[in-house]
C-alpha cells in the first residue's frame, strides 16, 4: 500500500512538473507574461537609474514655438536660421525629426538647402518608411525622404520606430535595408554605430529623459539660449507639442515623444547600453530547472520548501539587477517568477482553492452591491431601480404602478456652499424621508440631484394620495448643526398598459421631470400625447432639407407701409411651407426644431439667397424695395455664417435687411454687437425685431448700431386701449428717433391704431391693414396696383 501510494506520488510530481512547465511555455508563447516582465524591468530601470551623457541636446517644438510662429508648418527658413545659430554656437551635427518630403516655398526651401550647405555632412534629415496602397489594391512599403534639393548634402537616418504589438516601444533599431538601401536610424548615426547593422536592442530606460538637455525651437531660433548646451554636441530637433502627436507608449516611462526615443537611443549607444536579452529557449530552460528546484512532494519539507521559495524569490529581485548593472544584458524574469508561482500554486493547491472560493464569493458579493448601487450616497442606482420597477411588474397584474423622479432645487448651488460630502449627507436625508412616507417604495438614486422612486399601489386612488404626500414632503434637513431647505420637484409617469417597460417608465418620469422643472411646479405627469418624439423632430429637419430642394418651401412677403408718403418701400420676407403629404406647416412648427438641431443656418442662408432673387425680379419689374429676413438668434455668434453672409452680398445690388430679435441682442450683447458691425460694413441693413417682448433695455439700443427698431404687436395693439401704453410707445419712438434708427409698427390691423402711430411720429407700419404675407407673384401685383392708387386692405 505503502509502495502504491508512493508510485502515486511520483506520478503526480511528474504530472506537475510537466504541467507546471508546459504552463510556463504557453504563458511565454501568448504573452500574457509581458506586463509582469514590464513591471519586473520598470523596477530595474527604476533602481539602476543614471543621469544622461550630456552629449546630446534636444531642441522641442513646443507649444511656445508654435505660439510664436502663428502657424504650422512653419516655413522652412526658421529651420535654416536655428541650423545656423546651433553651427555659430558650436553644434557638433544638427539632426531633424522633422519631415521635410513635401514642398514649402521656393524661398524657404532654398533657405534651408543653403543652411545645409553651408557644413556639408552635418545635418542630418530624416526618412521613414510607410505603407501605401497600390493601384492593384495592394499594399507596399515605400520610404519617404526630405525632398532632393534638401538631402544633397545632408546625411539621411531613419526615424521609424518600432513599435510591440501591444501598442508599447521596447526595441530599437540600428538600421534598415541592406548595401545600397541601407539606412541607419536616427540614434545609430548620431552616435555613429558602424554600418549595414540591421538588428535591434532593448531599450535602456534607467537613463533619466527628463534630464536630457533640451531647449525650446523659439529660444534657438531667437538666439537666446545657453551656447555651452550646444558646444561640442549633438543636437536633436523634434515635436514634442501635443498638437503634433508625435508620441510613443512605452512600458517604462509612460508616453514619450519620439524626439527623446532616439534620444534615448543614441545614449544607449554611446554609453555602451545598447541592452540585450537571452535567447527564450534559454529563459525557458531556466524556467524548467526553477520548477524541478522547487518542486513539491510528500518528501519535501515545508520550511525546507519555504525556505527555497524565499531564496529564489530574493534571488530574482537582486541577481537581475546586478546583472544589468555588470552588463547590458536584461534577463527575462517573468517566465522565472511564472515558474515560482507554478510551484506556489501546485504546492499549496487544496489551501488557495479553498480561500480562492472564499475571496470569489466574497468579491461577487461586493460587485454586485457596488454594480446596484451608487458609491457617494450608497444609493440604490439606475439598474436597482429598473429591476425593481421589473419585480413590482412581474409580481402582480393588478393595481396601479408609477415610476417618479425626483429632482433636488438648486442642487449645484447647495453643494457649492455645503462641499460634496454635506450635499451627499442632504441626498440621503431626501431619500430617506421619501422612503418613509412611501414605506415599501424602492428609493434609487439616478443622477447627481435626481433620485427615483417606484410605487405600487391597490388602486390609483391610494397612489394618488401617495403622490399627493411626497409633493408637500418637508423641504427643511439639518446638517452639521444647521439647517437646510432643499426643496424637489417631481416628475410621475404612470403605467397605463402592458406595453409600457421599466426603461420607458423611468424615461418619461424624466421628461415629466424636466417640464416641471421648466415650468418650476412641483409636479408633472407624464403625458404621452403632449410629448414630441425628438426622432420625429430630427425626421422632420431631414424633410426639411429635402423639401428646400424640392420647391416645397417659399417665401412669401409682407409689406411695410411708409406713413409719410404712403408708399410701400420696404417687404419682409417669410418662409411658408407646403408639405406633400402633411399640407402646411406653420413656421411655428419646424422652425424653432431647426434652432435647436442646427439646421437653422442652411434654412436662413437658402432664405437669403431667394430673396436676393426675388429682389431682383421685382426690381426689374420696376419695384426697387428693400427686403427684411429673420435673423435667429443663434446664429449671431457663428462667424463662419457672418462671414458666408458677407461673401453672398459682396459686389451685389442686395438692399436686404436682417431683423435680428431683441432677445437675441441681450442674452449675447457681444456676439451681437460684433456681427451687427460685420453687417452694416457690408452694406447690410440691420432691424432690431420683436421690441418689447423681453425685458427691453434702453443700454443696448444705445450700443447697438441698428438702422431700424421693430415694435412688437403686444405694444401696438394696447395703443388703442391706454394712454400710459401710447406714452410709453411715444417715448420708445423719440428715443430711437434720437438714436438715428426708423420704426416700424408690426401688427397693424385697425385705422384707429395706424391713426394713432403717424401722430406718434412711427416711420411705418406693417400688419393685416396694409396686407396679409403674400407669394412673389402676388407681391407684384399688389405693388403695381398700390402705386397706382394706395389704398389699405381690409383686416381679415
Amino acid at each position: 500500500m505503502s509502495r502504491l501510494g508512493h508510485l502515486i506520488g511520483r506520478l503526480r510530481s511528474q504530472v506537475g512538473l510537466a504541467a507546471a512547465a508546459l504552463g510556463v511555455a504557453l504563458a511565454m508563447l501568448s504573452g500574457a507574461l509581458t506586463p509582469i516582465e514590464d513591471a519586473l524591468a520598470a523596477l530595474r530601470f527604476q533602481a539602476l537609474q543614471r543621469a544622461p551623457s550630456h552629449q546630446i541636446t534636444v531642441v522641442e517644438i513646443d507649444v511656445p514655438s508654435l505660439r510664436a510662429a502663428g502657424r504650422w508648418p512653419w516655413g522652412r527658413d526658421r529651420f535654416a536660421t536655428a541650423i545656423g545659430n546651433l553651427q555659430a554656437a558650436g553644434a557638433k551635427v544638427v539632426a531633424f525629426d522633422v519631415d521635410f518630403s513635401a514642398n514649402s516655398t521656393a524661398t524657404t526651401d532654398k533657405a534651408l538647402a543653403d543652411a545645409i550647405a553651408a557644413r556639408p555632412g552635418s545635418v542630418i534629415l530624416p526618412t521613414f518608411v510607410q505603407p501605401v496602397r497600390r493601384a492593384d489594391g495592394r499594399t507596399s512599403l515605400v520610404e519617404t525622404s526630405p525632398l532632393r534639393g534638401l538631402s544633397t548634402e545632408a546625411l539621411l537616418a531613419s526615424v521609424n520606430i518600432p513599435i510591440d504589438p501591444d501598442g508599447r516601444v521596447r526595441r530599437y533599431t540600428y538600421g534598415f535595408g541592406a548595401d545600397e538601401t541601407y539606412r541607419p536610424s536616427m540614434g545609430a548615426s548620431l552616435a555613429q554605430t558602424p554600418q549595414q547593422r540591421r538588428d535591434s536592442f532593448l531599450i535602456d530606460y534607467a537613463a533619466r529623459v527628463g534630464e536630457i538637455d533640451h531647449l525650446s525651437f523659439e529660444d534657438v531660433y531667437s538666439n537666446r539660449f545657453d551656447p555651452r548646451l550646444v558646444r561640442g554636441r549633438s543636437i536633436l530637433i523634434g515635436a514634442t507639442a501635443l498638437e503634433l502627436g508625435d508620441e510613443f507608449a512605452t512600458p517604462q516611462a509612460g508616453t514619450v515623444n519620439g524626439v527623446y526615443l532616439h534620444a534615448l537611443a543614441f545614449e544607449n549607444l554611446t554609453s555602451g547600453r545598447a541592452m540585450t536579452t537571452p535567447p527564450a529557449w534559454m529563459t525557458f530552460a531556466l524556467a524548467c530547472l526553477l520548477i524541478f528546484f522547487l518542486r513539491a512532494n510528500h518528501q519535501t519539507a515545508r520550511g525546507s520548501l519555504s525556505r527555497r521559495h524565499v531564496a529564489v524569490g530574493v534571488g530574482l529581485l537582486t541577481l537581475p539587477i546586478l546583472l544589468q548593472n555588470l552588463a547590458p544584458v536584461s534577463l527575462s524574469v517573468a517566465p522565472l517568477v511564472a515558474a515560482q508561482l507554478a510551484c506556489l500554486l501546485w504546492a499549496t493547491q487544496a489551501e488557495l482553492a479553498r480561500r480562492a472560493r472564499s475571496i470569489i464569493e466574497e468579491r461577487e458579493a461586493g460587485l454586485l452591491h457596488q454594480a446596484l448601487h451608487e458609491p457617494e450616497t450608497g444609493l440604490p442606482n439606475r439598474r436597482a431601480l429598473l429591476s425593481e420597477v421589473t419585480s413590482r411588474m412581474q409580481g402582480a397584474e393588478g393595481g396601479a404602478l408609477a415610476v417618479v423622479a425626483i429632482g433636488i432645487d438648486r442642487y449645484p448651488t447647495m453643494r457649492g456652499a455645503v462641499g460634496y460630502s454635506l450635499s451627499n449627507l442632504i441626498v440621503r436625508g431626501v431619500a430617506a424621508r421619501l422612503q418613509a412616507v412611501c414605506g415599501d417604495g424602492q428609493v434609487a438614486h439616478l443622477s447627481t440631484s435626481v433620485l427615483g422612486l417606484v410605487l405600487h399601489r391597490a388602486d390609483t386612488h391610494t397612489l394618488l394620495a401617495d403622490l399627493k404626500r411626497l409633493e408637500t414632503l418637508d423641504p427643511g434637513h439639518e446638517v452639521a448643526g444647521h439647517p437646510v431647505d432643499a426643496f424637489i420637484k417631481l416628475g410621475v409617469s404612470h403605467r397605463t398598459s402592458t406595453q409600457d417597460d421599466p426603461e420607458r417608465l423611468l424615461e418619461n418620469a424624466a421628461l415629466a421631470l424636466d417640464e416641471a422643472r421648466r415650468l418650476n411646479r412641483r409636479l408633472v405627469t407624464f403625458e404621452a400625447e403632449t410629448y414630441v418624439d425628438p426622432s420625429l423632430n430630427l425626421a422632420l429637419m431631414t424633410e426639411m432639407r429635402r423639401g428646400l430642394h424640392a420647391g416645397e418651401i417659399s417665401l412669401h412677403y409682407q409689406p411695410k407701409l411708409t406713413l409719410t408718403d404712403s408708399a410701400v418701400h420696404s417687404v419682409e420676407a417669410l418662409v411658408r411651407w407646403r408639405h406633400p403629404v402633411r399640407g402646411p406647416i406653420a413656421p411655428d412648427s419646424f422652425i424653432g426644431i431647426a434652432e435647436e438641431t442646427g439646421a437653422i443656418r442652411e434654412l436662413t442662408e437658402w432664405t437669403l439667397e431667394r430673396a436676393l432673387r426675388d429682389r431682383a425680379a421685382l426690381k426689374a419689374s420696376g419695384h426697387d424695395v428693400v427686403v427684411s429676413v429673420n435673423l435667429s438668434g443663434r446664429l449671431l455668434a457663428d462667424r463662419g455664417f457672418c462671414d458666408n453672409v458677407q461673401a453672398m452680398m459682396a459686389g451685389r445690388d442686395h438692399g436686404i435687411c436682417l431683423e435680428i430679435t431683441e432677445t437675441a441682442v441681450i442674452e449675447n450683447p457681444t456676439a451681437a454687437t460684433a456681427s451687427i458691425a460685420a453687417f452694416r460694413a457690408a452694406g447690410l441693413k440691420v432691424s432690431i425685431d420683436d421690441y418689447g417682448v423681453g425685458l427691453s433695455s434702453l443700454s443696448y439700443l444705445k450700443m447697438l448700431d441698428a438702422d431700424e427698431l421693430k415694435i412688437d404687436k403686444s405694444l401696438v395693439v394696447a395703443v388703442a386701449q391706454s394712454q400710459r401704453d401710447r406714452l410709453i410707445l411715444k417715448s420708445t419712438i423719440d428715443l430711437a428717433h434720437s438714436l438715428g434708427m426708423s420704426v416700424v409698427a408690426e401688427g397693424v390691423e385697425t385705422a384707429d391704431v395706424q391713426a394713432a402711430l403717424a401722430l406718434m411720429g412711427c416711420d411705418a407700419i406693417q400688419g393685416y391693414l396694409i396686407s396679409r404675407p403674400v407669394p412673389l407673384a402676388d407681391l407684384t401685383e399688389f405693388l403695381t396696383g398700390w402705386g397706382e392708387t394706395p389704398r389699405l386692405a381690409a383686416v381679415g
